[in-house]
Order: C-alpha cells, then sequence, then structure tokens
C-alpha cells in the first residue's frame, strides 16, 4: 500500500470542505447585500402613473394588469409565458424551464397604458395552461395583475419600458419576498459555512494523525 494512499481521506475531506467555505462565505456576505441593494431600489420608487411617466433612461415601477391590446399566444388564454418541461433527475421529478414566450406587452396604469418591449422576464405568474403531466406554461393572461420593474425609454403619450422584470404582485408583497429572500440566504450561507468548517477541520486533524503515525487508514498486507 502507497504511503500516499494514507492522505487519501484528508485530501478528500478538504476538497469538498475548501469548497463549502467559499461559497457559504459568499452566500451570507454576498447575496443577503445584493437583494438588500435591489430591495431599497424598489422602495424607493415610487409607483408610476401615466402623467409620471416623463422622464426617459429612469427606472420606473409599475402597478397595472395586463391589457385587452395584447394578442394571445399560441397557447390562449395566455398572453406571455414560461415553457416547462417534466424531467426525471436521480429518481426525482422536476421541471425544468426550455424556453420563453415574451412578446410586446401592454399594461394598463392609472391614466393610461404602457409598452413593454420584447426581451422580458417572467419573475412570478398568476395563470397557467397544462399540456398532459409533463408540460406547463405558466404565465399571464389579459386582466392579470402585475408589477413591473424596468427602465422608461420612451416618455410622452406612447411610453415604454425595457429591460423590465413583471411579476404577480405588488410592491409591498414583493418587498417582503425580498426579506424572506434575505433570510433565506442568511441561513444557507451559515451552513454551509458550518459543513465547510466542519470538512476542512475533519481534513486537518485527520491529516495530522496520519503524519503522527496515529491512525492508519489501510492495513499493509
Amino acid at each position: 500500500m502507497s504511503r500516499w494512499e494514507h492522505w487519501l481521506l484528508p485530501g478528500i475531506l478538504a476538497a469538498v470542505g475548501v469548497p463549502f467555505l467559499i461559497a457559504g462565505g459568499v452566500i451570507r456576505m454576498v447575496l443577503p447585500q445584493t437583494i438588500a441593494s435591489h430591495a431599497q431600489e424598489v422602495a424607493r420608487l415610487r409607483v408610476a402613473t401615466a402623467e409620471t411617466l416623463n422622464e426617459r433612461g429612469v427606472r420606473v415601477l409599475l402597478e397595472g394588469w395586463v391589457s385587452n391590446r395584447t394578442p394571445p399566444s399560441d397557447r390562449p388564454p395566455l398572453v406571455a409565458y414560461n415553457e416547462y418541461h417534466q424531467v426525471r433527475r436521480e429518481g426525482e421529478l422536476e421541471w425544468d424551464r426550455v424556453r420563453s414566450y415574451t412578446p410586446i406587452l401592454w399594461v394598463e396604469i392609472p391614466g393610461g397604458v404602457v409598452e413593454i418591449e420584447v426581451g422580458y422576464t417572467l419573475r412570478s405568474t398568476r395563470s397557467r395552461v397544462e399540456e398532459g403531466r409533463a408540460r406547463r406554461y405558466d404565465g399571464f393572461q389579459v386582466d392579470d395583475p402585475v408589477l413591473v420593474l424596468g427602465t422608461l425609454t420612451r416618455a410622452g403619450d406612447r411610453p415604454i419600458v425595457s429591460e423590465a422584470q413583471i411579476g404577480f404582485e405588488t410592491k409591498l408583497s414583493y418587498l417582503e419576498s425580498l426579506d424572506r429572500e434575505q433570510l433565506t440566504a442568511r441561513w444557507l450561507g451559515l451552513l454551509f459555512l458550518v459543513l465547510g468548517t466542519v470538512l476542512t477541520l475533519g481534513a486537518v486533524i485527520t491529516a495530522y494523525l496520519v503524519w503522527r503515525g496515529r491512525l492508519n487508514l489501510f492495513v499493509d498486507g
């Protein structure tokens, strides 16, 4: 038995533990701050009306509902959607998003209608169309309430918002969900840090015992 094989276990523990430590630090320190910065941005924004959409290039927050100007998609009554397929991984069924259908969307807000440019993201949705057991479409249909966060690229009588994120929520409920995400990130980061610390310390202790000859992981033939 090669003497280097005695170092196999501490090597494995270190190879697993150190990445856990790094991931835990990033999740606990960086991710909550990123979420908090986004939450502060949303909290500062006032919910816009047609009269306040008058400065191009600024971030805007809209509370409204999907206008009947928006034509139906190929999956009526949805007008925009994410498509999911069911797959099996390691014996578990999961839903994979395979594509997004996000054409121009018209949103009614107090005092007018806003055009949402192609390329927006559906953050959370209300309506669903199912196709058998293995395929579904989650999206929006006409009159669904929406919250839109994006950049005003054209003001005036026909305002346009681009780079938008759209969700089935209000400003208040979105801020509450961001608070929950921050808490989850902190606890998940702590869990990774604890696991990484335990594994890394195990690697150090095992390596020390092997070095001192107090631990023989293999019986020589």
